[in-house]
């Protein structure tokens, strides 16, 4: 407010690559219109598929995904305002089990072709990143990165296998990551704007 309209002017002119950026990124991330209802017919995204939610009253609890859809049984005795959070709860059970075996398949896919060894693979509930990775070969990832597309996956999986090797992203950390994928650029943008999509909320 003590600034006079010129200084205003030649500050906005002084950042306006960065404003230009910030707009561009606000108009392309994408976040979901409305939370999640989890009831019958909505959709859930697994690797990048859309599958229908079915959900059953009665059965034992369990979750499967069976001919295209994901059958979620709650307990017939369970007041129905808990039934959302318990459909959640299983849900994301669900995703950590199968993602936690569908991640180590791609890391060994992709620690051989770059002829790594990692130390251990482990999920986590990150809150604001997709990977880690120790300085002792430790990588873990965050369990929502199973919704996303598998191409994704692997973009996740190749870039935290590469930290075994530079624990850093330097110029040699991106060439070794382009030796395997020569589109990881594409990869990293797809993430970069359709991230907060990856929820189950």
């Amino acid at each position: 407010e003590h600034l006079t309209e010129e200084q205003v002017r030649l500050l906005v002119e002084r950042k306006a690559n960065w404003i230009r950026s910030k707009i561009k990124f606000n108009s392309e991330v994408k976040y979901p219109y409305k939370p999640k209802e989890y009831v019958s017919g909505e959709a859930f995204s697994y690797l990048g598929r859309h599958y229908r939610l079915k959900v059953i009253v009665g059965d034992p609890a369990s979750v499967r995904l069976e001919n295209g859809r994901f059958y979620v049984s709650v307990p017939a005795a369970m007041p129905p305002q808990d039934r959302d959070e318990y459909i959640l709860s299983e849900l994301t059970l669900w995703y950590q089990s199968r993602g936690l075996k569908k991640l180590k398949e791609r890391v060994a896919i992709y620690a051989n072709r770059l002829d790594l060894e990692p130390q251990k693979v482990i999920l986590k509930d990150l809150r604001s990143q997709w990977g880690s990775c120790t300085i002792r070969g430790e990588i873990a990832f965050n369990w929502k990165i199973v919704i996303a597309p598998i191409s994704i996956v692997d973009y996740v999986v190749a870039h935290e296998l590469c930290h075994i090797v530079h624990h850093n992203h330097s110029k040699e950390f991106w060439r070794l990551l382009q030796s395997v994928l020569p589109d990881y650029k594409e990869r990293k943008e797809w993430l970069r704007v359709n991230g907060s999509l990856l929820t189950l909320r």
